[in-house]
């Protein structure tokens, strides 16, 4: 039915306070554009009307949808709502690992009686922009990232309406084998604005948001100094051991270790051998497990 047929009075009469302040907020977003904020709380695959961009006329189609649901009315977010742009369309998988993400939308379908909408991320994501480009993004400018989801190597984040894949390197100074198990879709962190143009958009970093964990290491853990760490990766015959939060060090075998002997997990005695002033790198032998 169409929604300004509805009578609101009639149908939000039992409504509890909570029932509708949430359907105020739906109300207000389908009438003004305003963008609402909500928790992913998974991915439905769903028949739903959409309208076709380019001939105007409604369809039914089969799509994946994301489900945000803040109280008790379920919004839909159409596969082709949630991204910028078709070319920035990303795998079903990354749907799948959404759930818990933090996402802003528009609502721009109400179904009352059903107590069901539809809603864009696309739209928000321009408005988002909008706001953002309005000061000129300068280099080194701290801003907010929020997680969207999470693979081993690589995650999809979100800050000033750009969706942005970032990297192991974008993220920790330090070695992290599994980004899983310290990013969680839904965390948000400070980031540091690396540069932006129209042509490739916003670049960020979350590691530089903070001082480097190499500064002051030399002092902390001097030439020939002994320490208790845990391998945290390997690499090209190289071991990475944890000295710190954040703070690797590269480590190799004494000559009578054997790789197969140590794994990641395992603690163990380094002795500092080098610091690399230009790379701020940190070198070591293993000399002992413990």
């Amino acid at each position: 039915m169409d929604f300004e047929k509805l009578d609101l009075t009639e149908l939000d009469k039992d409504l509890s306070e909570e029932q509708q302040k949430e359907w105020n907020a739906i109300y207000a977003s389908y009438r003004s554009g305003s963008v609402l904020t909500g928790r992913v709380a998974g991915m439905d695959t769903t028949v739903i009307t959409l309208k076709n961009r380019e001939t105007g006329e409604l369809e039914r189609k089969e799509i994946n949808c994301l489900v945000v649901i803040n109280y008790r009315v379920k919004v839909l977010i159409p596969e082709q709502e949630i991204w910028f742009d078709e070319n920035t369309k990303r795998p079903t998988h990354v749907l799948r690992s959404m759930a818990g993400a933090v996402i802003d939308y528009v609502i721009n379908g109400i179904d009352r009686e059903s107590e069901c909408c539809t809603a864009s991320r696309r739209m928000a994501l321009a408005i988002r922009r909008r706001t953002f480009l309005r000061v000129t993004p300068e280099q080194g400018r701290k801003i907010t990232a929020r997680i969207l989801a999470v693979g081993r190597t690589h995650l999809l984040c979100n800050a000033g309406g750009f969706d942005m894949t970032l990297s192991q390197r974008d993220l920790s100074y330090a070695m992290i084998p599994d980004l899983r198990e310290r990013y969680r879709p839904g965390d948000s962190h400070t980031a540091v604005i690396k540069g932006y143009d129209g042509e490739t958009g916003l670049r960020i970093s979350v590691k530089e948001a903070e001082p480097h964990p190499f500064d002051g290491a030399d002092t902390r853990h001097p030439l020939r100094s002994r320490r208790a760490s845990v391998i945290t990766g390997k690499y090209k015959g190289g071991v990475f051991c944890k000295l710190e939060e954040n703070l690797d060090c590269l480590c190799t075998y004494s000559p009578n270790q054997y790789d197969e002997d140590f794994n990641i997990g395992d603690q163990v005695i380094v002795a500092i051998s080098k610091f690399n002033y230009t790379k701020k790198l940190i070198y070591g032998k293993i000399v002992a497990k413990w």
